[in-house]
């Protein structure tokens, strides 16, 4: 139970997923135990019935999303609770899981960081000009990346440090005569380390009831949000003192055909970056065009703020019929579908905004909220109207 829950944690899952999962192994071996999980922490009370419970401290750090070995871990968990495999054995295979290599391709994953940036180009209205220069800007983050995985000592800093990477790169080529949308092709490259789904995880807790993990999350998030900002105003003042402030251009929006190639891309880029297996690979496309088509058709109907419960709603009811009928996490939908929803750039947007006029970053800010709320609120009728799969606890079948 304890090496099923760190392993869960360390995979990107939910503090209420861990805890229902823990929860589940405890009922299926006879035991009792109380559980609290935070993005830091495991605390277990543990302990035949009626009898003493023992309690174990769990140090944990919260970890990158592994759709592959998450799924491995899923079917581990239903085999012990079903009865078709032994405590000893699980643990034995959790310990495999967790021990085997990630799918580690830094070319790859240079590549995906490339494809996210100019996909994002599309969605957040940039021209040509803007896909391309955020799809090179692009590559450049996911070089960063690899290097900070290389020097443990710049994993803290590697999101402001390419933020300002990023932003002095493309002010200096938008000073250089490109017509590019400097602000629009920043945050497109910049997409894949926005902390959008942590933010919309964080709010998902706080609604469950999960106060102390909710809240440790949505302030950790924010924090990430913060030198975020500040590393991108970095890099834009210190190409304005180089080559003169940026005067805007206008910018001629893409068709919608050229949508569908920024959806194919993201989704690319999703596979890769998700460690997702080739067996989940179709599932997460139909995820991506269910996010999509949903929250355009939201926005067209309910407004772009409130659109984003359709899109939310669509995904999860998605996933959970995924789950149900192929007995599989429905994080292998709903994750890639909700990082299309998520509201990071709007937030760093405002904070961004705030270091040279606070109070037009106040509607941002408003915005990220609402967006963040109304993907919660997809997510929690899409648990009342199709719940996940029964073997899953009460709790977490409210949320998928």
């Amino acid at each position: 139970m304890l090496e099923i829950g760190r392993a869960m944690h360390a995979l990107g899952s939910p503090s209420y997923r861990v805890e229902d999962s823990m929860d589940a192994c405890c009922r299926a071996l006879g035991l009792q135990g109380s559980f609290f999980s935070t993005p830091t922490a495991i605390m277990a009370a543990l302990g035949e019935r009626g009898g003493e419970a023992t309690t174990h401290l769990l140090r944990v750090q919260p970890g990158a999303h592994d759709l592959g070995r998450l799924a491995e871990l899923y079917a581990i968990r239903d085999l012990v609770v079903g009865g078709r495999l032994s405590p000893q054995d699980g643990l034995l295979r959790v310990q495999a899981v967790m021990a085997s290599p990630s799918q580690q391709r830094p070319m790859l994953d240079v590549l995906a960081h490339g494809l996210a940036g100019a996909g994002a180009g599309v969605l957040f209205g940039g021209g040509a000009l803007e896909v391309a220069v955020a799809g090179v800007a692009g590559l450049v983050v996911g070089l960063i990346s690899i290097v900070s995985s290389w020097r443990p000592g710049l994993g803290d800093v590697q999101a402001p440090l390419a933020c300002a990477v990023v932003a002095f790169l493309v002010h200096l080529a938008a000073a250089c005569g490109l017509a590019v949308d400097a602000t629009v092709a920043t945050f497109a490259a910049i997409v894949v380390l926005l902390p959008g789904l942590s933010f919309t995880t964080a709010l998902a807790e706080l609604a469950m009831r999960h106060l102390a993990s909710g809240s440790a999350r949505l302030m950790g998030t924010l924090a990430v949000l913060l030198t975020m900002a500040v590393g991108v105003g970095i890099g834009d003042r210190c190409a304005e003192a180089l080559v003169g402030a940026l005067t805007p251009p206008v910018v001629d929006r893409l068709p919608l055909a050229w949508h569908l190639l920024a959806l194919a891309s993201t989704w690319i880029a999703f596979v890769i970056l998700l460690r997702a297996r080739r067996n989940q690979t179709l599932w997460m496309l139909l995820a991506v065009a269910i996010g999509y088509g949903g929250a355009r058709l939201g926005a067209e109907v309910l407004g772009r703020e409130l659109g984003a419960f359709v899109g939310a709603l669509g995904v999860a009811l998605a996933a959970n019929v995924f789950a149900r009928w192929q007995r599989r996490p429905a994080a292998v939908m709903r994750t890639p579908g909700l990082m299309l929803l998520v509201p990071g750039s709007l937030g760093l947007r405002g904070l961004t905004t705030a270091l040279s006029d606070s109070s037009q970053s106040v509607p941002f800010l408003f915005q990220m909220a609402l967006v963040g709320g109304s993907i919660v609120a997809g997510l929690l009728m899409a648990g009342v109207l199709l719940p996940p799969p029964l073997d899953v606890e009460p709790d977490s079948r409210r949320l998928a």
